[in-house]
């Protein structure tokens, strides 16, 4: 059945995820599910996709409450997908919560937004892989264990190479090719890169300016940019800030994605939304550190003057405290 691949975070991305490589039928499948236990372990998953078709009670070959259940159930995990938010400051950290589930053989794969991630994982694992991607796909909630895949479905995906494991390299591209063989074998599209930092910090232009606009306003885009003659300028401004802390850490970014990325996003009849702003919405914790924090910790690290990320990460950071501190927050 070839190898064993746990998912944690049973979301929308992550679901979409575990539903390919049930499809693949090239791996046993397992899942840590936490609000949606009961249902995934009881009736499985239900797919809606024009890409993969529609597909009801896809089932797992375990589905878990927590880390710890998994890991007591004594398999071996080859491969950890962690698709659940992206929250640098949380605790636990995510290393202390998937640690029960790794072995010196297990491979960490990152399919979250944002940037900085990677660093807190090799530190906690120095001798595991850790292979990152860039999410383009589009999916949401329908309800308890069904779950919609629209637009487009792609990752870009890579090792995130560490210095210290550089005798091993072959064997991470090895990790790294078996998991995008499975993965390819259900229908998902995979690009493979060399260099996944470049690829994480391309994707982090776009998401520290519209997810942070969208949640400062609570205005989908078209309404943001239609609101002010200066929205747009400083739309530019926050994306150029990002662009060039990226190439002050010897980044590539390619010419005109600036342009590209705005052009992509006025593009889109209706405006977007984002999910930092519906995470705001609902009272959830915000992905601001791995979006906002990093890029201004490292452009402040390099010398950098960033006056539109030091306001939107002050602003955004702001309102996630006022929704973990709602009694406080009242005015």
């Amino acid at each position: 059945m070839g190898p064993n691949v746990l998912l944690f975070g049973a979301g929308a991305i992550g679901s979409v995820y575990a539903a390919i490589l049930v499809l693949s039928k090239r791996c046993k499948v397992y899942v840590v599910a936490r609000s949606n236990y009961d249902v995934l372990n009881s009736k499985g998953l239900d797919l809606k996709s024009s890409k993969f078709g529609d597909h009801q009670g896809l089932k797992f070959d375990g589905v878990y409450r927590t880390c710890e259940e998994a890991a007591n159930s004594g398999i071996k995990f080859d491969y950890v997908l962690c698709s659940n938010k992206a929250l640098l400051d949380a605790r636990p950290s995510l290393a202390e919560t998937i640690r029960p589930l790794m072995s010196d053989d297990t491979s960490i794969v990152l399919l979250q937004n944002g940037v900085g991630a990677e660093e807190p994982l090799h530190e906690a694992f120095p001798e595991n892989s850790v292979i990152s991607a860039v999410v383009w796909t589009g999916a949401k909630v329908l309800d308890q264990g069904k779950v919609e895949q629209f637009n487009r479905e792609a990752l870009t995906i890579g090792v995130d190479w560490k210095e210290t494991l550089g005798k091993r390299n072959e064997v991470e591209r090895e990790r790294l090719d078996g998991l995008v063989e499975v993965l390819k074998a259900g229908g998902g599209e995979c690009n493979v890169v060399d260099d996944i930092q470049s690829e994480r910090w391309v994707k982090v232009i776009w998401n520290a300016c519209w997810n942070a606009v969208t949640t400062a306003t609570q205005l989908r885009t078209n309404r943001f940019l239609e609101a002010s003659p200066y929205a747009l300028e400083l739309s530019r401004s926050i994306m150029g800030e990002v662009v060039q802390v990226a190439k002050a850490k010897g980044l590539t970014v390619p010419e005109g994605t600036i342009d590209k990325l705005i052009d992509q996003c006025t593009s889109v009849k209706g405006g977007l939304p984002s999910s930092m702003l519906f995470d705001y919405l609902a009272g959830r914790p915000m992905e601001v550190e791995v979006i906002l924090g990093t890029p201004l910790r490292e452009g402040k690290r390099l010398g950098l003057d960033l006056p539109s990320l030091t306001a939107l990460y002050s602003i955004i950071k702001a309102l996630d405290w006022k929704n973990l501190h709602p009694e406080e927050a009242k005015i």
